[in-house]
């Protein structure tokens, strides 16, 4: 099942698409395909004598056919902890309640939503779960899909 993730990379914002497989991650981002190979775990002096020696701490393989349009690290990458939906008259970040599965997406990116409104029902623990618009505006993006397995403050869409 393809999850949809952001995250942060030198001071840029990349979502990707991962798909994980075993020990092989597949990250798709704007039409391009990588390949990761997640490594086993090793004790942190091990990686930085590594690290030391000129080896690398972790194996990208990106296809041969596709250029590499930005650096991908290894390892499940982890979206930082969104912040907490705030009204500020600007664009605001809609996120999971709790941890569980995004049931039904009720608005899509351009859509007109009110405060209060229904955007999204996640399922979790066998219970249906509304989450809200924080604010009235549009749908900026959505960052998951039907069927995604969500953890609590992970970002789900914005409006502004």
């Amino acid at each position: 099942m393809k999850k949809r993730i952001r995250f942060q990379f030198e001071g840029n914002t990349y979502v990707v698409d991962v798909e994980r497989e075993g020990n092989k991650l597949t990250l798709e981002r704007e039409g391009n395909v990588y390949e990761v190979t997640l490594l086993p775990e090793e004790k942190p002096q091990i990686l930085a004598d590594r690290v030391a020696a000129g080896e690398p701490a972790f194996s990208v393989a990106p296809p041969e056919a596709q250029p590499v349009a930005a650096p991908v690290s290894s390892g499940p990458t982890e979206p930082a902890p969104a912040p907490v939906p705030v009204a500020t008259g600007e664009a605001s970040n809609i996120v999971a309640p709790i941890t569980g599965v995004v049931k039904e997406i009720k608005s899509n990116a351009g859509m007109r939503v009110e405060k209060g409104q229904v955007v999204m029902v996640m399922e979790a623990m066998k219970m249906d779960i509304d989450v809200y618009a924080p604010i009235s505006g549009v749908i900026n993006e959505v960052f998951v899909h039907q069927g995604d397995s969500v953890r609590a403050n992970q970002l789900l869409l914005t409006v502004a």
